[in-house]
C-alpha cells in the first residue's frame, strides 16, 4: 500500500522502518530510533504511515511528534487510511488528537484483556514463566505444565539435604561448584550465564514452592500498559495453586528449611560457622544475637546484642563467652536425651523405618516396571513408523520429523529408568545397614550421648536460646514438660519450654 502510494505520487523511496513484534505503546522501537536519526541527519523530508496507529498508540508522543516534532524538523506526515497529510490544513488534520487517543485506548483495552486471559490461566495452575524452575522442565505434551527433569532433580534433591543438616548458602555453592555441577544459568543455556554457584541462587532454589508441587504466580503488576517498569507484591496477593504437577521434595523437608531460615533469617556468610549460629536471641530485647571473635588471632567467640554496642548501649546483654556457652548447652542436651530418650521406644522406630525401606523399594520397583513398559511401547512406535516409512505408507520428512520426537522420549526415558535404579540400589543399601542390630545400638548409643550433635538435631530439638544481661540462658524446646531437667540443672541455667 505505502509502496502504491509513493509510485502514484512520484516521491523517492530513502528507506523502510519496521518494528514487527514490538508494541506501539512504546517509542524506543529500534527502527523508529533509526528514522529520527536519519530526520536530524537529513536524509528524508517526509514519514508515511498506513494509519496513526503505526507510528505509535501513545496518544501522549503521538501528539508530539505530529504537531511539535515534525514541523520543527520540516518533515511532512501523511497517514493514508486516516487521511492526515499535514502539508495541508484540512479537518481531517483536526481530528487527529482524537484518533491518537483511540488508539492509546485501543492498547489499553488489549492490555486489559491479555491481563485477564493470564490472570485466568494462573488461577487454573497454568505455569507461564519463559523459563522452567530448576529442576523442571516445560511438558512437550500439556501447555504451561510442568515436569520433573531428571538430569538435574536430584541435585535440588541434594541442596535441599545439605541445607537441612545445617549447611549454609555458601557451604551449598561451594560444594556444588567442587562437584563442577553446572549453574542454572549454565544447564538452560541462557544468555548470560553464571560459572559458579551464587549463595542467592542457592535460597531462590529453597524457598520455591515450586518443589513441592505448587505453582506461585502473579508476584509482580506493571505500572502502566505503557511502562515496563514492574511493582513487586506482597506475598498475600500471589497467585497460589497447589499440587498442579510432580513434587521433587516433600512437603515436611520443605517446611523445616523454612523454619531453619527464618531462625537464621540472613544471607550473609562468616568466615566460622558456629554450632548455635541462628539460635541466639537477646532476653531483654528479643534481637537477635551475634558470635564473634575479638582480634585476627583470637579463638575464643563471644555473644552480645547488637543494640549493646556504639555509645548509646541501648541494651546490656554482651560479652558471653560462646565457648563456655556451648559447652554447657550441650550438657543440657546430652541429660535431656538421657531422661526423655526411651531405648526401645527408639528401637521401635528404627524397626518402623526398616519396614518403610521394604515399602520404598516395592514402590519404586513398580515405578521402574512403568517406565520399561513405557520404553517398549516407544519402541514398537519407532518400529512401526520405519517399516510404514519402508512400505511408502509415510514419507521420509515425515518419519523423520515424528520419529525425532520419539527417539528423544525415549532417551528422558532411559534416564528416569536409570536415576530409578540408582535410587533402587541406595534404598537397599540402606537396609542393609538397618539390619546390623548391634550397629543400630551404636548409633542410638551415639545419639543418647550428643558428643558430636549436627545443626539439623539442634534445630529440631531448640526453638531458640536466650541470653540476659546477666548471663542466665532460657532456652526454648520444641517439646515441653522438662520439669525434672529444671531441677537437675538449676545450678546452670533457666530453662522454658516453647
Amino acid at each position: 500500500m505505502l509502496q502504491r502510494y509513493i509510485k502514484e505520487n512520484e516521491y523517492i523511496l530513502i528507506d523502510e522502518y519496521v518494528d514487527d513484534g514490538i508494541s506501539g505503546t512504546t517509542f524506543e522501537r529500534p527502527e523508529f530510533k533509526r528514522m529520527i536519526s536519519d530526520i536530524e541527519e537529513k536524509r528524508i523530508n517526509m514519514v508515511i504511515t498506513k494509519d496513526l496507529s503505526r507510528l505509535g498508540r501513545d496518544y501522549i508522543k503521538t501528539g508530539y511528534y505530529i504537531e511539535n516534532y515534525f514541523p520543527e524538523n520540516d518533515i511532512r506526515y501523511v497517514s493514508i487510511l486516516d487521511g492526515i497529510d499535514t502539508y495541508f490544513d484540512t479537518t481531517n488534520n483536526d481530528v487527529t488528537p482524537f484518533k491518537a487517543i483511540i488508539n492509546d485506548m485501543y492498547a489499553k483495552d488489549i492490555s486489559k484483556k491479555i491481563k485477564g486471559v493470564l490472570k485466568e490461566k494462573e488461577l487454573k495452575g497454568e505455569y507461564l514463566g519463559s523459563y522452567a524452575p530448576y529442576g523442571y522442565q516445560k511438558s512437550q505434551t500439556q501447555k504451561n505444565k510442568l515436569e520433573i527433569d531428571t538430569n538435574v532433580s536430584y541435585i535440588v534433591e541434594q541442596i535441599f539435604e545439605l541445607y537441612s543438616e545445617g549447611n549454609g548458602f555458601q557451604k551449598i555453592a561451594t560444594i556444588l561448584d567442587n562437584e563442577n555441577i553446572k549453574t542454572p544459568s549454565q544447564y538452560m543455556n541462557m544468555s548470560h550465564q553464571r560459572e559458579t554457584w551464587s549463595p542467592k541462587s542457592i535460597r531462590a532454589i529453597l524457598i520455591n514452592e515450586a518443589y513441592i508441587g505448587n505453582t506461585v504466580q502473579n508476584k509482580c503488576v506493571s505500572i502502566s500498559y505503557k511502562i515496563k517498569k514492574k511493582r513487586k507484591k506482597t506475598p498475600e496477593e500471589y497467585i497460589r495453586v497447589e499440587n498442579t504437577h510432580d513434587a521433587i521434595i516433600s512437603k515436611e523437608l520443605f517446611a523445616k528449611v523454612q523454619e531453619i531460615m527464618k531462625s537464621k533469617k540472613t544471607l550473609s556468610t562468616t568466615k566460622h560457622d558456629f554450632l548455635f549460629k541462628g539460635l541466639l536471641f537477646c532476653h531483654n530485647c528479643g534481637r537477635k544475637s551475634r558470635v564473634c571473635y575479638r582480634g585476627k588471632n583470637s579463638k575464643i567467640g563471644y555473644i552480645d546484642c547488637s543494640l549493646a554496642r556504639g555509645k548509646d548501649r541501648k541494651c546490656k546483654t554482651s560479652n558471653y563467652n560462646y565457648n563456655k556457652f556451648e559447652e554447657k548447652i550441650l550438657y543440657i542436651i546430652r541429660q535431656i536425651c538421657k531422661n526423655y530418650a526411651n531405648k526401645n521406644e527408639l528401637k521401635h522406630i528404627y524397626e518402623k523405618c526398616k519396614n518403610n525401606y521394604e515399602t520404598l523399594i516395592e514402590k519404586e520397583t513398580f515405578h521402574l516396571k512403568e517406565i520399561e513398559n513405557k520404553i517398549a511401547d516407544v519402541s514398537k512406535k519407532i518400529d512401526k513408523m520405519y517399516l510404514d516409512n519402508v512400505n511408502g505408507l509415510i514419507t521420509n520428512d515425515d518419519y523423520f520429523r515424528y520419529s525425532r520426537d520419539f527417539i528423544e522420549e525415549r532417551e528422558r526415558l532411559k534416564r528416569e529408568k536409570s536415576n530409578t535404579e540408582n535410587k533402587i540400589d541406595t534404598l537397599k543399601d540402606k537396609q542393609k545397614n538397618h539390619e546390623n542390630d548391634e550397629e543400630i545400638e551404636n548409633v542410638i548409643d551415639t545419639f543418647l550421648e550428643m558428643e558430636k550433635p549436627s545443626k539439623k538435631i539442634l534445630y529440631e530439638l531448640i526453638d531458640r536460646v536466650e541470653l540476659d544481661e546477666y548471663k542466665n540462658i532460657y532456652i526454648y524446646f520444641n517439646f515441653s514438660e522438662l520439669n525434672i531437667i529444671n531441677e537437675q540443672l538449676n545450678d546452670l541455667c533457666i530453662i522454658q519450654s516453647a
